[in-house]
């Protein structure tokens, strides 16, 4: 039963801020994106590439599109390599997760 409403509460924290619309892969790489900020670790794309379970490189690059057209990450350049791009989460994604923490907290 708590179980149920743990779930059920975590569904409506993720309606609320449009997590609900990203399919599970991009939850990931938001996912581990948000840890990478939280730990101050710069992630680059190039090391969520050598995972393959968020696809191939094109498809890895078109997720990351996707969350940066959401306005859940930002690319940026890395000022150490000119090659890389740095991602960092948003204050919306910011939002959304202490959110569902908050919801996960009173349950």
């Amino acid at each position: 039963m708590k179980y149920t409403r743990l779930r059920q509460a975590i569904a409506e924290a993720e309606k609320q801020h449009g997590l609900h619309e990203l399919d599970h892969v991009m939850r990931e790489l938001l996912h581990d994106i948000a840890q990478a900020c939280m730990n101050n670790e710069r992630l680059r794309v190039t090391h969520l590439a050598k995972d393959s379970a968020h696809g191939t490189f094109p498809t890895l690059n078109a997720r990351l599109k996707k969350l940066v057209e959401g306005g859940w990450i930002e690319r940026k350049d890395d000022e150490q390599d000119k090659r890389s791009v740095i991602l960092e989460v948003t204050p919306k994604t910011i939002d959304a997760f202490t959110s569902i923490s908050s919801a996960l907290e009173t349950q």
